[in-house]
């Protein structure tokens, strides 16, 4: 039997080998662009990191704002999409890399601002504050970080009694605003979190600036 990691990684192989996966492939979010325009009047050559980037329409519609754009994903077949995305699209620039965000393979305090597109929520409760370290270890003090999630309204958790649901062995957790600011707060400025509603609603986006370090310039 998989376990819970290794059946995530099994649905997203198929996701991408297929196409099939009922999320935009080159379409970015307007919330997470209109977040990113922000960060890059405060940051204007600021290096960003899109961790689990997927076919990498966010990384992409980071590159024609001007940021210096590395993009992750621990799934090949998602790079091997983004690259083609990104040629098509004729951005270049974009460095796209295999990474696991659990093991991010950067220096410390080397991005400016990290891109978290709906990765947060395939992570189970037990794995939030190691992948909390994990983003803080790379993100420079008084960096940005831009953060996308499911919320209770979005279509798979209305009228569920439970916060998580697995489907095709993809486990997906929806967050309550109380959650964020909880999981969050100790280490960021919640500048401002957006609920996305609609039939395309059910999203949490947010923006957040860390704190600086104790004793830090």
């Amino acid at each position: 039997m998989l376990s819970a990691n290794e059946a995530n990684r099994q649905y997203f192989y198929e996701a991408y080998r297929t196409g099939e996966h009922g999320w935009a492939a080159d379409t970015p979010s307007p919330y997470a662009v209109a977040f990113l325009e922000r960060v890059k009047h405060l940051a204007p050559q600021g290096k960003l990191l899109d961790i689990g980037c997927g076919e990498g329409r966010h990384s992409i519609a980071a590159a024609r704002l001007g940021f210096r754009v590395t993009a992750v994903d621990y799934e090949p077949l998602a790079l091997r999409r983004a690259r083609r995305f990104a040629a098509s699209s004729h951005i270049k620039g974009i460095l796209f890399r295999e990474a696991n965000v659990f093991c991010l393979p950067f220096p410390d305090s080397c991005f400016d601002v990290v891109l978290d597109y709906g990765c947060l929520h395939h992570q189970r409760k037990s794995d939030w504050r190691p992948y909390v370290t994990s983003i803080l270890r790379v993100l420079k003090p008084r960096g940005f970080y831009v953060l996308s999630l499911f919320s209770p309204d979005f279509a798979f958790f209305r009228r569920r009694s439970k916060p998580w649901h697995i489907a095709q062995g993809a486990y997906r957790r929806c967050f309550t605003r109380e959650e964020i600011v909880g999981l969050f707060g100790q280490d960021f400025d919640v500048l401002e979190i957006t609920h996305q509603y609609g039939d395309d609603g059910g999203f949490w986006h947010a923006l957040m600036r860390r704190r600086e370090r104790p004793g830090s310039p």
